[in-house]
């Protein structure tokens, strides 16, 4: 994939390149744009070097997360969670639902060679660490891309990462887990989980051992040098989101 965006600016900040750093404020403050579909919504830190959290959700703005002064955000927006989340082709889970596809390579392929490069070109030093924090389909993703970047990158592009009431139940997930970790993560150094104290109180013979799966995960982490947490929230999967997503901010960016 080309390494040059193919964007579409919302702002006149979007596309405003300044050549002369020394002109420049340490940082570039808030941009809106539009790349290969994901809507990107930058808050950056005036800190130089400060972290930067990539934070996956429905619309890129009206982030439900608070981020210290010293921590930069970018917002993306991402629809058809689904196909764009999902790691490989699964069943649906849900009556209703549609199946899953297996367009994750293709949006991690997009964060990595487009959204990153054009979101972190006007900073005048580069971000201490990287973190992707995500919900439900795109915490599952969240967890997929950080293990997968060996063999993906010859060096890591998130070195800490959120899943927060992810979809531990993802068929296939705890394998793929196993076969990464035996291969060697390169640079992933945090990893938080949580889940919701009622998601897996459910008949859905598919998602039932969500807990157990998360519970299962966050030792393989830990057990292989990742420094990690499971956190168990009272409700069930749809309760308190804000919340949940903050607390697994406050304790990555820590």
């Amino acid at each position: 994939m080309s390494a040059t965006p193919d964007t579409h600016p919302i702002s006149d900040t979007a596309t405003s390149p300044i050549a002369d750093t020394a002109t420049r404020p340490a940082n570039p403050v808030a941009r809106k744009t539009i790349i290969s579909g994901l809507s990107v919504h930058t808050q950056m830190s005036s800190v130089a070097g400060a972290p930067i959290v990539y934070l996956l959700g429905d619309v890129a703005d009206n982030s439900p997360v608070q981020v210290p002064e010293g921590v930069s955000l970018v917002c993306i927006g991402v629809d058809l969670w689904e196909e764009n989340f999902s790691p490989w082709c699964a069943p649906r889970v849900f009556a209703k639902g549609p199946n899953f596809g297996d367009g994750a390579q293709k949006t991690l392929d997009t964060l990595i060679n487009q959204v990153i490069p054009w979101t972190e070109s006007e900073l005048t030093e580069s971000p201490a660490y990287k973190v992707l924090v995500g919900y439900s389909l795109a915490g599952l993703f969240s967890l997929w891309a950080g293990l997968s970047q060996a063999c993906i990158t010859p060096i890591s592009t998130f070195q800490r990462i959120g899943a927060v009431s992810g979809s531990f139940w993802f068929p296939g997930l705890l394998d793929y887990v196993d076969q990464q970790l035996n291969g060697g993560v390169v640079g992933l150094t945090h990893a938080y989980l949580s889940l919701g104290d009622r998601e897996a109180r459910t008949p859905n013979p598919q998602i039932m051992h969500v807990r157990e799966n998360a519970e299962l995960l966050a030792s393989k982490l830990q057990n292989a040098g990742i420094i990690s947490t499971f956190e168990l929230n009272r409700g069930n999967h749809f309760q308190n989101v804000e919340g949940r997503m903050q607390k697994a901010l406050d304790w990555l960016v820590k």
